[in-house]
């Protein structure tokens, strides 16, 4: 993954092998610069200083991006899967714009033919999915345009 803005780049790699989880960095310029300059807090370092945290993860989110809720959607088998069946996993979440990697706990429960819970912390939101299991609306975040 890779961000960019004015004066900064910063890129993160993850490779999740049998051993776990090899986080591999990159950074230009100055992301703290920015982000002060802008009356924001400053950012974390890109990855994370102990990939062993990520041992649990088996999926990545990427903060912002409904695209990687569909990772354990279809690893879980939740599209169409019975209501109420719920998972709590871990993932390594992906912070934009520091791409700081952190563990997180989610809560996928099925709600029917279409439409997953989502959970984490003290965030909730309903998921509409297509039938290949792809979230097509994520309220207050996206929704996929028709092809059309």
């Amino acid at each position: 993954v890779e961000a960019e803005g004015a004066g900064w780049h910063r890129r993160v790699r993850l490779d999740r092998g049998g051993d776990g989880w090899r986080v591999t960095t990159g950074e230009e310029g100055d992301l703290g610069a920015a982000l002060r300059a802008s009356g924001h807090p400053p950012a974390g370092l890109p990855g994370t200083d102990d990939p062993g945290r990520l041992y649990e993860a088996l999926d990545v989110d990427l903060s912002g991006s409904p695209l990687f809720n569909t990772l354990p959607i279809r690893r879980l088998g939740l599209a169409g899967a019975a209501s109420s069946t719920a998972h709590r996993i871990t993932v390594a979440w992906v912070l934009v714009p520091s791409l700081t990697v952190v563990p997180a706990e989610q809560v996928y429960t099925a709600l029917g033919l279409d439409r997953v819970g989502f959970a984490s912390g003290t965030f909730r939101a309903e998921l509409t999915l297509d039938d290949d299991g792809f979230v097509t609306h994520y309220p207050g975040l996206a929704e996929r345009a028709d092809a059309g």
